[in-house]
């Protein structure tokens, strides 16, 4: 019986190794999480790098869907849609190694869902801003409206020019 016992450890060890080698999926929860004010969230992106330690790059992160971002959005966010997150975070996000995500308001599912969907694909350096959009206007920030992160669309793609003629072939004159 107490060789028994004293094995449980060992294969309680190798039970966790094997499911590492397997490539388990990262599970999360709300603990996971780190809350920050929008001025800790300013903060946290503006932090200067030290002696031995380079700056980090940040960006924030709307998880929300286009028109919700076109509607209204912090100045240079990047829009990745939580629908899409998996295909798209990694490309989208490419360079940057701080993520602020937000939503709309104060306890918004969208963004600490936003949140955990980045931590569980990889992600480091993952926040959640408390309070969204509503708490970010709130403490007297700008918000900016439009498909491009800092606000307005895109130019509307001037029209291709008629070519000189229709080519016609020579022809033989008899």
């Amino acid at each position: 019986m107490h060789a028994r016992i004293r094995a449980l450890p060992t294969l309680a060890a190798a039970t966790t190794a094997l499911a590492a080698l397997a490539g388990c999926d990262v599970k999360t929860s709300d603990r996971d999480l780190v809350m920050l004010d929008p001025p800790g969230a300013v903060g946290k992106l503006h932090e200067g790098g030290t002696l031995f330690e380079r700056a980090r790059r940040g960006c924030w992160v709307d998880p929300r869907s286009a028109a919700e971002y076109e509607q209204g959005h912090v100045a240079g966010a990047i829009n990745v849609p939580l629908v899409r997150m998996p295909e798209e975070a990694g490309a989208r996000l490419a360079g940057h190694d701080l993520f602020i995500v937000y939503g709309n308001a104060f306890q918004d599912p969208i963004a600490k869902a936003g949140a955990k969907r980045l931590i569980e694909l990889g992600f480091k350096e993952v926040y959640v801003m408390e309070g969204g959009l509503r708490a970010w206007e709130k403490d007297g920030y700008k918000v900016v409206t439009g498909s491009l992160p800092e606000g307005g669309n895109p130019a509307p793609e001037a029209p291709t020019a008629p070519s000189a003629g229709a080519e016609v072939p020579e022809q033989q004159v008899p």
